[in-house]
């Protein structure tokens, strides 16, 4: 079965499950990994964005009609953006993701790195919780810090006495939100933004997992 195909399968299986269709691990595994790949095409790169968005929203579901016209929307501007192509199949017009991403940062909201890797139930009281990216155990310690609250106003700003401090993997304040170092992060890589939005929506994410 070709990559294509599989695509299809599982966008035919969305289509079929609405409850389901943007819940489902190998449905978020497919879109996360198309976000990860080196390059690939305009329309892919939308689907999988607009489908872990709208993962992301706890309720709210919108109809077929308005999400494929998202991601109609999103592989037009992608399009339009002009990025190299990829210089293995110029013919297949499949651009790089992360050029998408760094595209998108004041624009567009990109979705954050999927958790999927469950917490490790420590052994021993000093053993250590790893998570699946370095974004989660500071929001945990936020929440903590702030009594348990979630108000997003206050958890801002205690992730920017984290930055001030020089925390990781927070880098810079800026106006338009918080610089953090994904798990990838080198010298010279863009950071990820943290907002008032996508902390909303990484909130969400951690309650579906019952982590808060």
């Amino acid at each position: 079965m070709t990559f294509h195909s599989e695509l299809k399968a599982l966008t035919k299986e969305c289509r079929k499950n609405a409850m389901t269709k943007l819940t489902s691990k190998p449905i978020l595994k497919k879109a996360s990994g198309i976000l990860a790949q080196e390059f690939a095409t305009p329309k892919d790169i939308a689907w999988a964005w607009v489908t872990l968005l709208l993962s992301q929203e706890e309720q709210r579901r919108d109809s077929e009609e308005k999400r494929y016209s998202r991601i109609a929307e999103f592989e037009a501007w992608i399009m339009e953006l002009n990025l190299p192509i990829d210089p293995k199949n110029p013919e297949g017009g499949a651009v790089s993701p992360s050029s998408v991403k760094n595209s998108a940062r004041n624009v567009f909201e990109w979705p954050h790195e999927y958790i999927f890797e469950e917490p490790a139930s420590p052994k021993h009281p000093d053993s250590k919780v790893s998570y699946g990216d370095t974004i989660t155990k500071p929001i945990l310690d936020a929440v903590k810090d702030a009594g348990g609250s979630d108000d997003r106003a206050a958890l801002m700003a205690i992730f920017e006495g984290y930055a001030k401090e020089g925390r990781e993997p927070f880098a810079n304040v800026t106006p338009e939100g918080i610089e953090w170092k994904g798990i990838n992060w080198s010298e010279g890589d863009k950071y990820n933004l943290l907002t008032t939005k996508t902390l909303n929506n990484r909130l969400a994410n951690l309650r579906k997992k019952g982590l808060i």
